[in-house]
């Protein structure tokens, strides 16, 4: 194994369950219910987050947590103010329900923030590219079952399920894999991407 390899790869077992993070105060969050969608829930903070070309996979990890977060977020506020920059509003899983609540017609109903619960399947990532030092790393997104979405036009909830245009549930979940490979130049930028299970690549 080459040194920066082991640089890299820590030893340390980070399968099971990803903590959920978003503390970046937005105003006084208020749930969401039959009268109006959530407001002002915390967003993720992108400030802890690194830019070279030597990450270690505990940092790795850190930037995948961030997606996660962001995904959450988008379910729980459906807001992407905080996230316009960010290309996981290009690759949000329901993007049914995000058209919803920018027509008016609904939103997610939740009694918990944390709506998708992700896990790592294995103990680290793996190096599919040892030139370009390009890695991946399976994960799942369990979605709770409380969590539901609300229609006005109907004054009824649905399974979020219901909503999955992309045909990423299975069983329950998503499924899928982290890949990542990093800039080669200062000119570049790193390259993380989630790839659905039912997407090929």
């Amino acid at each position: 194994m080459a040194r920066h390899d082991k640089e890299f790869f820590d030893g340390e077992d980070y399968s099971g369950q990803c903590p959920y993070i978003a503390n970046c105060v937005t105003g006084l969050y208020t749930p969401a219910n039959r009268d109006h969608p959530a407001y002002s829930p915390p967003a993720p903070n992108r400030g802890f987050l690194f830019v070279t070309n030597r990450y270690t996979s505990a940092e790795l990890l850190q930037q995948y947590r961030y997606y996660y977060s962001c995904q959450n977020y988008l379910l729980l506020s459906s807001e992407t103010r905080f996230l316009k920059e960010e290309a996981v509003i290009q690759d949000m899983f329901f993007p049914a329900i995000q058209d919803l609540f920018e027509e008016s017609k609904g939103w997610v109903i939740t009694p918990n923030q944390q709506i998708l619960n992700m896990y790592f399947l294995e103990p680290q990532p793996r190096m599919i590219n040892q030139e370009e030092r390009i890695t991946e790393w399976n994960v799942r997104f369990d979605i709770i079952p409380e969590a539901k979405v609300y229609r006005k036009d109907t004054g009824q909830l649905y399974p979020i399920s219901d909503f999955d245009t992309r045909g990423l549930i299975r069983d329950g979940a998503i499924y899928g894999t982290f890949r990542s490979r990093p800039a080669s130049s200062k000119h570049e930028q790193d390259e993380h991407r989630f790839i659905p299970e039912n997407t090929k690549n």
